[in-house]
């Protein structure tokens, strides 16, 4: 599936699409429901040489997406172990209604505090290997009530698009998530684009 109706001024895959697609109106492209039975597994030591990144022209669970799209992907994910599939959103409210097969990781993004309350209660009641939050972009501090429905954190900073700026967020905010994930046993994830470090001087 690519095209989405989220219309975040820092979509990146807004600014792929208008460059190689016709148009971001969601779409769904049955003949690639192919690609993992017709593309080799990689030959790899390297962590992670078998993540799939699920429609990342896309968010599959927006409300605008049928129901039979979003079963063509999983029925694809089930069928094919060797891959792991990762999933994210925006929506998490639609991921409890389905079964997810174990070489799925499901995710969603929380890059303000309004994401946090919907995410948590969603993932309270989602049975899922991998479970991760992804702090990416991080706009503003987050702070969660329960993390110990997450297996990860990822945590980014703002890539330049043809809208916005690059954007690091202040270091308080990013060590604060770290905290916060320590405490509840959560991997964490820093994104490349994330290049902050903290800013501490010593006192005269």
């Amino acid at each position: 599936v690519t095209g989405c109706k989220n219309d975040c001024p820092y979509c990146y895959a807004r600014d792929i699409a208008a460059r190689f697609m016709p148009s971001f109106e969601p779409t769904f492209h049955p003949e690639r429901l192919n690609a993992p039975e017709n593309t080799p597994v990689p030959v790899s030591d390297k962590p992670g040489a078998n993540n799939v990144f699920v429609c990342s022209m896309a968010d599959l669970f927006g409300d605008w997406v049928p129901e039979e799209w979003i079963t063509a992907v999983l029925d694809q994910v089930e069928k094919h172990p060797e891959w792991n599939f990762l999933f994210l959103t925006k929506n998490p409210k639609r991921l409890p209604n389905y079964t997810w097969p174990k070489n799925a990781w499901v995710g969603a993004t929380v890059d303000c505090q309004a994401r946090v309350k919907a995410t948590e209660e969603a993932f309270r009641r989602i049975d899922a290997s991998v479970k991760f939050v992804s702090c990416e972009p991080l706009l503003e501090p987050v702070v969660f009530d329960d993390l110990s429905c997450f297996n990860w954190m990822i945590i980014g900073g703002r890539s330049r698009n043809s809208k916005m700026s690059e954007f690091q967020p202040e270091w308080a905010w990013v060590e604060n998530l770290v905290d916060q994930a320590r405490e509840a046993g959560l991997n964490v994830y820093f994104k490349p684009n994330l290049t902050v470090r903290p800013k501490e001087y010593p006192l005269s």
